[in-house]
């Protein structure tokens, strides 16, 4: 703004009478009258200038980054967005590894030919049938991560292998059959193709079954089939037995465990921040006991993923300010991160945090810095069934935005400093009677109050006076949905200096202009738009006269 020059030139023209006198003629003899008189001794008012300052244009002049900065419904929006990290979780889950299952083998006895003597063949329409039953133990496969419960295999193939001992005969595979039967419905078996709790093999045949599911139960979980053996001899020399016949039975997992998702309790924690988020729009502007009152600032979080365990997240978010040491925190910003309903679906949140949460007290210290954090911890509540896939996912965003909205204990100023005092005024007299106002007719359509104050220093940049405006009424009427001044507001006020003041200025070096900003009492929130302007109808008035000491001005 050129305010402060308008009113220098004020002073300008006020003094010149004043340059008119630098010289006497010397044939007058003065030395007993009064030096001192008086120029202008009437009061005087006239126009200086005029000027329109757009909110566009003081927004452009902040030292704001420009990506972070933009413009939505019509109103100003700081936005802030990225990510939190949430890889930790996935990590533990694709660590997450099954312990393999030993492979056993189980012998079911058949035939005794011990009292026979030799080899004994059998008889034609021999018919027996010989029992048995096999338990594989399993691992609990439990880790800190995951307490299990079942386990959905990926591949998972279990080959049975069947051999003999003191059998013979070239018809072993017809006549020899076994049956196995599942004891308990801890595993789901598939035999080609088709889930089975009963399927049949021969003598010599190896057999690969799936295992598409695991259900852990008991202290020891394990599996458990009953073996039914078939000896059914249609012709002689078919089979020939040797002593105490057995049946081998070998069950091996092929290529270890794999699993596709796991169902149990899932315990996992973590805690993170982000980089600090750099915010020096407005606070280079501001002073320490300025309050920079945002009306509503909220940061959205958005959630996706196909994990199938709620998750209690709190978000962590504070500002501080680097000047006074001071930071402000958010408080009880807990939210619940629901499962998915299964491991093929995904499932989206999103959270609001706004000033219901505190946002609108985190701005009042003046910030020049945000800080953002986190903590999630899985939960164990019971009534949840827990899993996590093998490709679990889990992604989370967040979006900050902080509108150009102002509450009710706004205060802050803005100042332009150093403007160069561009008079010498070390020939003027002090001053009785003269007084200086800068006359101000303004257009408001800044849906917030202000003042327009103007500091005077010396040299040392020591404080010699302030004066100051009165009251320039903020915008009215505001729309109570959106705080938009919806139509100017028009104020005649002044920057009156007194004669002590005038006399400072022969030691002022240079000015400080500053508006002090506050709220509109009119509305509970005002939100200022890039059309919103203020225009000044600057003009200048004395009253009283300069008054010139002819002493201090003969040797000129």
């Amino acid at each position: 703004m050129k305010h402060p020059r308008f009113f220098l030139k004020i002073c300008a023209v006020t003094l010149t009478g004043a340059l008119a006198y630098s010289c006497i003629d010397d044939a007058y003899d003065l030395s007993n009258l009064s030096k001192k008189f008086e120029l202008f001794g009437n009061s005087l008012a006239f126009p200086v200038g005029y000027t329109t300052i757009h909110m566009d244009s003081v927004i452009n002049g902040l030292n704001i980054d420009a990506s972070t900065l933009s413009v939505e419904d019509g109103k100003y929006v700081f936005n802030y967005s990225g990510s939190m990290d949430m890889s930790g979780l996935t990590n533990a889950i694709s660590d997450f590894k099954l312990a393999t299952i030993s492979p056993v083998t189980t012998p079911v006895n058949l035939f005794d030919a011990s009292s026979h003597g030799g080899t004994y063949t059998m008889p034609a329409g021999f018919y027996e049938e010989y029992t048995g039953s096999t338990t594989i133990n399993l691992p609990s496969f439990t880790t800190s991560l995951i307490s299990v419960d079942s386990i959905a295999l990926k591949n998972a193939i279990m080959q049975i292998t069947l051999g003999s001992t003191g059998l013979g005969g070239t018809k072993l595979a017809s006549s020899i059959s076994i049956t196995f039967t599942a004891l308990d419905n801890n595993a789901e078996y598939i035999v080609n193709g088709v889930p089975k709790t009963t399927w049949t093999i021969h003598m010599g045949e190896t057999c690969n079954v799936g295992i598409n599911k695991l259900r852990l139960s008991g202290s020891s979980p394990s599996l458990g089939l009953s073996e039914t053996v078939v000896m059914n001899v249609a012709g002689n020399g078919d089979v020939t037995a040797t002593g105490k016949t057995k049946m081998n039975i070998t069950m091996n997992v092929l290529d270890g465990m794999d699993f596709n998702t796991v169902y149990g309790k899932v315990s996992y924690s973590k805690t993170g921040t982000l980089d600090p988020i750099s915010f020096t729009g407005l606070n280079e502007k501001l002073g320490n006991d300025d309050v920079l009152s945002f009306y509503n600032p909220s940061i959205q979080l958005m959630t996706e993923g196909n994990l199938g365990v709620p998750i209690n997240f709190n978000l962590e978010m504070g500002t501080s300010n680097s000047k006074t040491g001071q930071s402000r925190s958010l408080s009880n910003a807990d939210f619940t991160l629901h499962a998915a309903a299964s491991p093929v679906s995904s499932v989206k949140d999103t959270f609001l945090i706004d000033k219901t949460y505190g946002t609108d007290q985190l701005f009042k210290i003046n910030p020049d810095q945000i800080n953002l954090g986190y903590h999630f911890q899985t939960l164990t509540n019971t009534s949840y069934d827990h899993f996590i896939a093998k490709d679990s996912r889990i992604s989370m965003k967040y979006a900050m935005k902080i509108p150009l909205q102002f509450g009710g204990d706004l205060n802050i100023g803005m100042s332009k400093d150093s403007i160069d005092n561009p008079i010498d005024l070390s020939k003027l007299d002090n001053q009785d009677n003269l007084k200086v106002a800068l006359t101000l007719n303004v257009e408001n359509r800044i849906p917030l109050s202000l003042k327009l104050e103007l500091t005077a220093y010396d040299e040392n940049h020591n404080e010699l006076f302030t004066a100051e405006s009165g009251s320039i009424a903020a915008a009215n009427p505001i729309d109570p949905v959106t705080g938009f001044a919806t139509a100017a507001q028009h104020t005649s006020t002044e920057i009156s200096l007194t004669s002590d003041q005038i006399n400072k200025l022969k030691d002022t070096k240079t000015f400080k202009a500053t508006f002090i900003i506050t709220s509109n009492n009119l509305a509970s929130f005002v939100t200022v738009q890039p059309s919103d302007y203020i225009s000044f109808k600057i003009g200048a008035k004395t009253e009283g006269g300069v008054q010139i000491d002819l002493d201090k001005n003969s040797s000129n």
